[in-house]
């Protein structure tokens, strides 16, 4: 009878460490295979394109629901690149690149320079805890820049309403920052809504760079950010997902607006980072840093909590020190 249990038990061990490990997950993206990586942190579960045709974040599944998060293009997916009244080939997604896996279990993505962008951006996710994922971009311009930005994009299934962190109207009898929602209304009819760092940045967004075909777009300007920090939600689910960025790296956050039943532009689900916005001179090496957060519950100032601490981490870690540019491919 005792030999029956230990075989019972033999038997047994290998479905516990399936649980367990399902349970804990790992923060480590799997080597590149048949164009994917795939991750598995525990509570979220998917896989990264990387065949330079929709690269990003392609299926990202809350493992509590088995609710699929993400759709085409993906999330955190690198889209157009700019400088002042230049826009360089038709976006980043259709650049070859190439992939490798660092030995923390960053996954790095690297588009060399092309005829039509004479530019180097390699691109490290990096997953610091089960549900927040760091990305650092770091680009190397061949020609001078001005005012250079990368446009990274997100996509998300229906039912995210998207909120961007304002700075209060100069009319409003509350001086704090808020989360606004960014809602149609009939002024905005047919526009996506920009909400940038300040003035200057503005007029970046109005420099003709978005007139630039092929598929230009018209931003509307709703108010300015009191932080690069922006998230949707899923009423039903009750998952927000939110994107955060120091202000030194990123100039706007721009998404559709919010509408029910859905427009053409309402319909993207989409939410976006202009990063850098500043001169890059030829030969030199810039990078910009963002973080997604994901989580379920998760209300407005646990939202800003989690910056906080972002903003703290990144001032201990700044961008010039090694240690934060680890595979950044400079």
């Amino acid at each position: 009878m005792r030999y029956k249990y230990l075989i019972l038990s033999f038997a047994v061990l290998p479905w516990i460490a399936a649980a367990v490990q399902a349970q804990t997950g790992s923060l480590a993206f799997s080597p590149p295979e048949g164009g994917y990586s795939a991750f598995d942190t525990g509570p979220f579960k998917g896989r990264m394109k990387l065949d330079g045709k929709y690269q990003g974040i392609a299926s990202i599944v809350d493992a509590a629901s088995g609710m699929e998060l993400a759709k085409p293009p993906g999330l955190l997916s690198y889209y157009r690149v700019f400088s002042t009244d230049t826009r360089y080939g038709n976006a980043a997604r259709d650049w070859p690149l190439s992939v490798k896996v660092h030995e923390d279990g960053a996954l790095e993505i690297r588009f060399p320079p092309g005829e039509d962008h004479p530019l180097e951006i390699t691109g490290t996710f990096r997953w610091v805890a089960p549900d927040t994922l760091d990305l650092q971009t770091v680009v190397k311009p061949q020609v001078a820049m001005p005012r250079m930005e990368v446009f990274l994009s997100t996509y998300v299934v229906a039912g995210f309403d998207a909120l961007i962190y304002v700075k209060p109207n100069r009319f409003a009898t509350e001086t704090s920052p808020e989360f606004l929602r960014a809602d149609w209304c009939e002024l905005f009819d047919g526009n996506y809504l920009v909400f940038p760092r300040d003035r200057q940045s503005l007029l970046m967004v109005y420099d003709q760079r978005w007139e630039i075909p092929p598929s230009p777009v018209t931003w509307a300007f709703a108010r300015y950010l009191a932080a690069p920090v922006a998230l949707r939600r899923h009423a039903e689910s009750g998952i927000t997902v939110a994107w955060m960025a120091p202000p030194e790296d990123c100039f706007a956050v721009l998404t559709p607006y919010n509408k029910q039943p859905p427009d053409n532009v309402a319909g993207h689900s989409s939410l976006y980072l202009s990063l850098f916005g500043k001169d890059v001179a030829a030969g030199e090496t810039a990078r910009a840093h963002c973080r997604m957060v994901i989580a379920k519950g998760m209300d407005d100032e646990q939202v800003l909590q989690r910056f906080a601490k972002y903003r703290e981490e990144r001032k201990a870690q700044p961008a010039s020190n090694p240690a934060a540019a680890r595979g950044a491919g400079n």
